[in-house]
């Protein structure tokens, strides 16, 4: 049924008491109604919104619980290498260096981002967070060379010299802040585990605590992981090493056994501090105290003065067993002022951390004192843990409703009687409540709409009902609908009123219509435009070429930039609604062809003059003739529209090649054209004619001493004087002499010659003779 808004002054009344009985079920010891609303009936298309209250507070007690800041999926385990005191506990940020790259987990915004770094001493993964300047500083590992960046990234600048160390791999590294330097703790070498402490004072490193043959206190070995709240006093915890601190010994003295790969150190489960004013160690916790059950990851609350320990495992005298150790999730907490140790706890939390896989990436533990929570960073997953109610986040409440809403209120519209249930958890409690809903329901005869191809169209509301009213103020069963729009009838029963409506679409004939074009024709690659004659207002066109379902163009023109061949256009035209039939007109583009080349001949050829003549060409409007292979056309001699061409003032027996084309009304048109060759005729044969005299006097006769022939192909004419001096060397038939030699004319006498001619057929002839030059 379609969606009415339902007036129902007339009957409506909601119970906001919780007097009427209803079905509730609660499943914790809250078991108070929560749904404001009871039970009631409705007129069928109310709108009703459902409301919960809110739920009694629930004081959070100790031990807290877990929040999930990082996911798995967020972390890169090859890029996740973090230290005791690489925490920016001001900004709450977190920071690994491995791999030449410096990652950020911001635990206030969730969030991981790499900072740029350049200049890298190389791929160094020892590293503290100087908090004093803003910085960190990392170094390969003992007493070598350590560089700094600032802490939002830049350029590595080296800040301090060292040495390359065999002796403290591994050493604890911490920030000294009432010096402003870094500093190492143990570290192992040559099968040993130290005591010794070093800080680099910005030019060396510099001994602040030896390292005894036997030392006490505090026993070697151990993890610095944690500080106060200036830094000034840190805590070691726990891990490998003994008194003497050597690997070979085979003894624990002190603590239990914990398997290398070449001997036997002792698990001393201690917890020491140090005050790095004077660089001495307070035993807080003894060398194997019981209550360190596990070696897990160590934070200090110093708001509070209290230690959490998570998760760990168990280390054993065997060393393959060492190898496929079982981390744990377990907690535990220990306030030096009140507690003789540790003692294990359960927190609270739906996303509380899991136990670690066995792996040999790093996790540590970090008090956070703004957000007043316990930080334990793992390589899948970061994790809060509130231990205070007073701080903890509040457990999430989630609401579930039988119509699939997780809202705390929701709006609801039953079609027909209905029973609302909603689930309400809250941490591990949940409680559920419903309320049931009776329709009393009305129903006009009105559809969602109307579609007709027509001018008018009656609505009817239905029978039966006591009062009708038509949005136009009309009071009747029916009404006649003569435009498009919605239609609203408001119909009551006495007790319920319903309001109903109707979309009525009434669709427009659509006319006959014409295609014009801008040409009728065009050349190929020109442009052309069509266009709807009198298009209809309210009507659509749309333009489609054959083979093609989609449209072109949907417009009343079609502008084409270049058309290549003849295409047709359809054109559907529809009114808007498409309730009435589409109407369709065709219209087809001409690309103008070439018209039909004219068939040259050449007739009427003389000695010195040739005439070609062609047919005419249907469609030709005139024609063109050229004798430079096509490259300049001008009218034939007989004039544009002639249909013969003759070429005059030839030689004998000279070859005359002529393009003549046909010349359509439009240039792309023109005919290819037609290349025809002749030959005037040769009267002479293949005779030589050489004169026996000339006179070169600058009157235009016989200026020049020239060898006549029809059929000469190639020649060599050589003239001498009376003293058989060379005078002149001609090779083309066409350049004879003018009686200048050097620049000088050439005196009158006689002059003689001798000729090399090969003729056209082949032949080759050789002449000598004399002759006069006259001035």
């Amino acid at each position: 049924m379609k969606k009415r808004n339902v007036l129902f002054a007339l009957f409506m009344v909601f119970f906001l008491a919780m007097s009427q009985p209803c079905l509730h079920a609660s499943y914790t010891a809250d078991t108070t109604r929560f749904i404001i609303q009871s039970d009631t009936s409705i007129c069928k298309g109310v709108s009703v919104q459902l409301q919960l209250r809110d739920p009694l507070p629930k004081d959070t007690l100790l031990p807290g619980v877990w929040k999930q800041l990082i996911t798995g999926n967020q972390i890169n385990p090859a890029l996740f290498n973090i230290r005791p005191f690489g925490y920016d506990k001001v900004n709450q940020y977190l920071y690994s260096i491995i791999n030449r790259t410096v990652t950020r987990y911001d635990l206030k915004k969730n969030e991981v981002t790499i900072i740029p770094a350049t200049n890298w001493p190389g791929d160094y993964s020892e590293f503290v967070y100087d908090f004093t300047n803003n910085r960190l500083i990392c170094w390969r590992s003992g007493r070598d060379n350590i560089y700094a960046l600032p802490a939002n990234g830049g350029t590595w600048t080296q800040i301090g010299a060292g040495v390359t160390d065999n002796e403290c791999y591994g050493a604890s590294a911490y920030w000294n802040p009432l010096l402003q330097q870094t500093g190492i703790y143990g570290g192992y070498g040559s099968a040993q585990v130290k005591s010794w402490i070093f800080e680099h004072s910005g030019t060396a490193w510099q001994m602040k605590k030896n390292n005894p043959a036997i030392d006490m206190v505090p026993p070697k070995g151990g993890n610095i992981v944690a500080g106060n709240k200036d830094g000034s006093k840190l805590y070691l915890f726990s891990g490998q090493g003994n008194y003497s601190g050597s690997e070979l010994t085979g003894a624990c003295a002190l603590g239990s056994p914990w398997a290398t790969a070449t001997g036997i150190f002792c698990w001393l489960k201690d917890l020491w501090e140090l005050d790095l004013n004077t660089y001495q160690f307070r035993n807080i916790l003894p060398v194997n105290d019981p209550s360190i059950q596990y070696e897990g990851a160590l934070a200090y609350d110093y708001d509070k003065s209290r230690f959490f320990l998570f998760g760990g495992f168990q280390p054993t005298g065997d060393y393959i067993s060492n190898l496929f150790l079982n981390n744990t999730n377990k907690t535990f907490r220990f306030n030096p002022s009140k507690d003789a140790g540790f003692t294990e706890f359960q927190a609270e939390g739906t996303l509380s951390p899991p136990a670690m896989a066995r792996t040999s990436l790093p996790n540590y533990a970090y008090y956070d004192e703004i957000g007043k929570r316990v930080i334990w960073a793992r390589f899948d997953g970061i994790w809060a843990y509130y231990p205070d109610s007073s701080t903890a986040p509040k457990p999430d409440t989630v609401y579930r409703w039988s119509t699939g809403a997780t809202t705390k209120n929701i709006t609801v519209e039953p079609t027909q009687t209905t029973r609302y249930t909603v689930t309400r958890t809250i941490g591990t409690d949940i409680s559920k409540d419903s309320i049931l809903i009776t329709i009393n329901s009305l129903n006009t005869a009105l559809t969602d709409s109307v579609k007709l191809c027509a001018d008018s169209t009656q609505l009817d509301a239905g029978a039966g009902f006591s009062s009708y009213l038509w949005n136009d103020g009309t009071q009747t069963q029916t009404i006649w609908a003569k435009q498009n729009g919605r239609y609203i009838v408001t119909v009551s029963d006495g007790t319920c009123s319903v309001k109903d409506t109707t979309e009525v679409l009434l669709g427009r004939v659509v006319d006959d219509f014409t295609i014009g074009l801008a040409k009728d024709s065009v050349c190929s690659g020109e442009s052309d435009s069509l266009f709807i004659q009198s298009p209809q207002t309210g009507v659509t066109y749309k333009w489609y070429v054959p083979g093609n379902p989609n449209a072109v163009a949907t417009a009343e023109y079609l502008k084409l930039a270049s058309v290549v061949s003849d295409t047709t256009f359809m054109v559907s035209a529809n009114a808007s609604p498409a309730l009435c039939a589409a109407k369709a007109a065709n219209i087809t583009v001409i690309v103008r062809k070439k018209i039909a080349a004219p068939d040259v001949q050449a007739d009427n050829i003389t000695g010195n003059s040739v005439r070609f003549r062609w047919n005419a060409v249907a469609n030709a409007v005139g024609y063109k003739q050229s004798t430079d292979s096509g490259l300049v056309y001008n009218d034939p001699s007989s004039g544009f529209q002639g249909l013969t061409h003759s070429v005059n003032g030839l030689n004998p027996n000279q070859t005359i090649k002529v393009w003549i084309k046909a010349i359509g009304r439009n240039a792309c048109e023109a005919s290819d054209s037609v290349k025809t060759v002749a030959t005037t005729l040769n009267p002479f044969g293949d005779g030589i004619y050489v004169p026996n005299v000339f006179t070169p006097n600058g009157d235009g006769v016989n200026d020049i001493f020239l060898v006549y022939g029809n059929t000469i192909a190639t020649m060599r004419l050589v003239i001498y004087n009376q003293w058989g001096q060379e005078l002149f060397i001609a090779t083309d038939q066409q350049k004879g002499w003018d009686g200048i030699y050097k620049g000088n004319q050439s005196p009158a006498g006689r002059y003689s010659y001798a000729l090399e001619v090969k003729t056209q057929s082949g032949s080759k002839l050789t002449k000598a003779g004399s002759f006069n030059l006259i001035r």
